[in-house]
């Protein structure tokens, strides 16, 4: 199966999760892909055969004219162990240089961005999600603080502190803070004022 070495081992290991039992597989990461030998009765290895184009369906990146290629939501996050907000990723990633787009009715990111930046970038939107939420007092709140943090690598206590003293945040109970504007244009001024 081919896959650049960081995908073959992430596919390595849902394949690890999720496989259905044969008797004997196993698999080696190849310069060029991820081998794998499968021994059983014939019914059971046509099962893993359907199971593993299931599988692997949606990680494949299908390039189109543009150079965009699909990611699902739902295997990212089983890639990441942990759920994320795509509309987030995509603009987090959009701030990167990369472009992005969410679709909806398909449930994918489609970008231009490799696999393994997709990956590492929603690994972190997550982890921040999870932690900002005792922070934000509303969602764009929290998706202003997550892609700040994720942006420019500070802590979210040092983002806190320079939106409350710019006038981006407001305090609006002990520890819990509100935008003061849309998320988007929040972001636009932090990332203008923190990057001079």
């Amino acid at each position: 199966m081919p896959c650049s070495e960081t995908e073959c081992l992430k596919l390595y290991e849902l394949l690890k999760e999720k496989a259905p039992s044969v008797n004997y597989m196993s698999m080696e990461v190849m310069d060029k892909g991820l081998l794998i030998e499968v021994y059983g009765y014939e019914t059971d290895v046509k099962d893993l055969w359907f199971e593993l184009k299931k599988i692997t369906a949606p990680l494949k990146e299908i390039t189109r004219k543009t150079g965009m290629r699909k990611y699902s939501v739902s295997i990212l996050a089983k890639m990441i162990h942990r759920s994320f907000p795509p509309r987030l990723l995509v603009e987090v990633l959009r701030r990167m240089n990369y472009r992005a787009e969410y679709v909806e009715e398909e449930d994918i990111i489609a970008s231009n961005a490799p696999l393994e930046v997709v990956a590492s970038t929603a690994e972190r939107v997550a982890d921040l999600n999870k932690e900002v939420g005792k922070s934000a007092a509303s969602t764009s709140t929290r998706y202003f603080m997550v892609a700040a943090c994720t942006l420019t690598n500070l802590p979210l206590n040092e983002v806190i502190k320079y939106s409350f003293e710019h006038g981006l945040l407001r305090a609006l109970q002990e520890n819990k803070y509100v935008l003061a504007m849309d998320w988007r244009t929040a972001l636009d001024l932090f990332l203008k004022n923190v990057k001079r």
